[in-house]
Parts: C-alpha cells; sequence; structure tokens
C-alpha cells in the first residue's frame, strides 16, 4: 500500500476551497431571492453574471480533484476517495479530509435547495404572468396551443384550422 498523502492533501485543500466556492454561490442565491422578491431586474441580470463565474469557478475546482485522482489511477467516484483514504497513512489528514469533505457535502445540499427555492419562484412568476397575458390578449387561461409539457393544449383554434 503506497501513501497517498500528498494527493489527499491536495483534494483536501480544493474541498475547503470549494466549500468557500459554495459559500459565495449560496450568498448570490439569497441575494437573487430578495431581487425577484422586488423584481429588479438590472440586479437579477448582475447576479446572473456573478454566479456564472461562481459556477465556472466549482466546475475548475470539481476538474482539479477529479485530475489528481486520475494521476493516481483511482476512479473519479467515492470509491476513488475511499480507496484514497485507505492508501493514505497520515490520521490527521484523513480527519480533517472527512470533516472538509462532510462541510462541502452540507453546502452543496443547502446551495442545491436554495436554487431549486429560486427556480420555483421564477417559475411560479412565469406562470402568473403568462395568466395574466392571457387576459390581457382576452384569451382564456385554457385557450393554448401547447402545455407546459410541450403536449397539445386546448386550443380552440386548433379545430378551426382543422376544418379550413
Amino acid at each position: 500500500m503506497t501513501d497517498l498523502s500528498s494527493t489527499l492533501s491536495a483534494i483536501d485543500a480544493l474541498a475547503y476551497e470549494g466549500i468557500s466556492i459554495l459559500g459565495r454561490l449560496k450568498a448570490l442565491l439569497d441575494q437573487e431571492l430578495e431581487a425577484l422578491k422586488s423584481r429588479e431586474i438590472d440586479l437579477i441580470q448582475s447576479i446572473n453574471l456573478e454566479k456564472q463565474d461562481v459556477l465556472s469557478q466549482f466546475d475548475q475546482n470539481n476538474r482539479s480533484r477529479a485530475e489528481h485522482l486520475i494521476k493516481t489511477n483511482l476512479p473519479v467516484s467515492k470509491d476513488g476517495l475511499d480507496s484514497l483514504i485507505a492508501q493514505t497513512q497520515n490520521k490527521a489528514l484523513i480527519i480533517q479530509f472527512k470533516s472538509h469533505w462532510s462541510d462541502l457535502e452540507t453546502i452543496l445540499k443547502a446551495t442545491m435547495d436554495a436554487n431549486q427555492r429560486n427556480e420555483q419562484i421564477l417559475m411560479r412568476n412565469s406562470h402568473n404572468l403568462d395568466k395574466l397575458l392571457s387576459v390581457l390578449r382576452g384569451q382564456k387561461p385554457s385557450n393554448s396551443l401547447y402545455t407546459a409539457k410541450g403536449a397539445k393544449g386546448n386550443y380552440t383554434g386548433q379545430s378551426h384550422i382543422g376544418k379550413a
């Protein structure tokens, strides 16, 4: 069994950096929620640009972690990390890594939940806007060509077009 402490140390540093990156993303999602509530379009666009930058940083962080596993001929998966831990003799480093990894998983879950929350608000706002536009156009809300899932909607014009 070879000691892969340097690889685990590098991945631990990247996990710690990932916690920071996801913390920034979570803060941006919270700001986005407030901007969505107050309907500040310029702020939403600004936050969107920042989110893109933070997401690309997190993507690079993930790629770097994967590269370290690949260099040691380990699979890029939980099994690969478990194997790396098993081949590392530095117990203090293992404990530190497990703590950082747990924190990374926790902040990732919180960030995903915040993103889903914002997505639901956007979908609800979009649905409400569609209803409002239908009323302004004089259409019945159920009188649409396609449903949200892309299926054929209850559009009365379809029967008139078919008869022509």
